[in-house]
């Protein structure tokens, strides 16, 4: 289950497993996209007058380099999924972590029955 509080998040191990797993096929699908810009970075076939010329630089830009390229949307997305996916692995690692701090405790109790 998951629940939300005021200031805190809390998930489950599975939850927090299939959020990890799916950041990493998100990152890996983004990775391949930014790979596959360097394909339309250099556009061409828009003629050769001036205006062609120009309308070919811009495409470019809008690839790689410009402003607001898809190079840089790319690698803005990667850095957020990125910070998603180091979250929900913290959120495992601490269960885990709990997990073999409790099995230690528990291993040093005599247990009724046991």
């Amino acid at each position: 289950m998951t629940g939300l509080s005021s200031d805190h998040l809390a998930l489950d191990f599975d939850t927090a497993a299939r959020m990890a797993s799916a950041c990493k096929a998100l990152l890996d699908e983004l990775a391949a996209a930014l790979r596959s810009v360097e394909v339309v970075q250099d556009a061409k076939g828009m003629g050769t007058l001036q205006s062609g010329i120009n309308l070919a630089a811009k495409f470019s830009r809008k690839a790689v380099g410009g402003e607001d390229s898809l190079e840089k949307s790319l690698n803005s997305h990667i850095q957020v999924v990125t910070e998603m996916r180091d979250f929900f692995q913290k959120c495992l690692d601490s269960y885990s972590g709990v997990d073999a701090s409790n099995a230690v405790m528990l291993a040093g109790q005599d247990l009724p029955g046991s």
